[in-house]
């Protein structure tokens, strides 16, 4: 009996730290791919990450703080009309949730429908699903981004520290240039420490004042 209570006391604990090592490479572990060609007329895409109603909404049960919604979708909805005026791709990225006991703990559970913030524009059909934090993870965006020819990407939305952070670093893995427009960009967590991470990584950090003047700049 206590060698049956043994193996399975084992067997738990395996599961439990597998379950867990999948959590955290789900959350901290940015995805590999292929690096993009070298295209004769590349592109730039404004990528925006997880603005649903579960974290920007009316209702947000976990509700970003800097910027505040408000300021932060009027903000997101210019560099989006930006984008539809010029040459550059939209994709609008959504987080979804399994039903892992260990994802709930974590607050994965009770986020609100996962569907895109009424309050943000949406301009075409380029809407995908992830549940990592890396939005790279959806092969579909990814495809995307190799049939549009995009070798740019500026990154808007929530959260700074984690799904915009990790969406920027499977970016430098597959050889874009990757961008963070700092103003357009929400989190919980310290913001100028953040922004400092990105630049130390090799991502650019501008403002979109200064990403809407460059777009508006004839190009020779």
């Amino acid at each position: 009996m206590f060698t049956m209570f043994m193996i399975l006391l084992t067997l738990i604990v395996l599961l439990a730290c597998s379950a867990g090592l999948m959590m955290y490479r789900s959350m901290f572990v940015a995805t590999k791919g292929k690096k993009i060609s070298h295209y004769p007329e590349p592109r730039a895409a404004l990528v925006v990450l997880d603005l649903q109603e579960g974290y920007a909404g009316t209702n947000a049960r976990q509700p970003v703080t800097a910027p505040a919604p408000g300021s932060l979708l009027a903000k997101v909805n210019r560099l989006i009309d930006m984008a539809a005026d010029s040459n550059m791709e939209v994709a609008y990225i959504r987080q979804v949730f399994s039903n892992n006991i260990f994802v709930r703990m974590h607050g994965g559970r009770g986020m609100g429908k996962i569907i895109i913030d009424r309050r943000i524009k949406v301009i075409n059909f380029n809407d995908f699903e992830k549940n990592r934090t890396d939005a790279f993870s959806n092969r579909q965006f990814e495809q995307l981004l190799i049939d549009q020819q995009v070798n740019e990407l500026y990154l808007v939305g929530v959260d700074a520290a984690y799904c915009v952070y990790y969406t920027a670093l499977g970016g430098l893995q597959r050889g874009y240039t990757v961008n963070v427009v700092s103003d357009a960009v929400a989190t919980r967590s310290n913001m100028t420490e953040i922004l400092d991470r990105y630049r130390r990584k090799g991502i650019g950090v501008i403002s979109s004042a200064e990403l809407i003047a460059a777009e508006r700049q004839p190009t020779v």
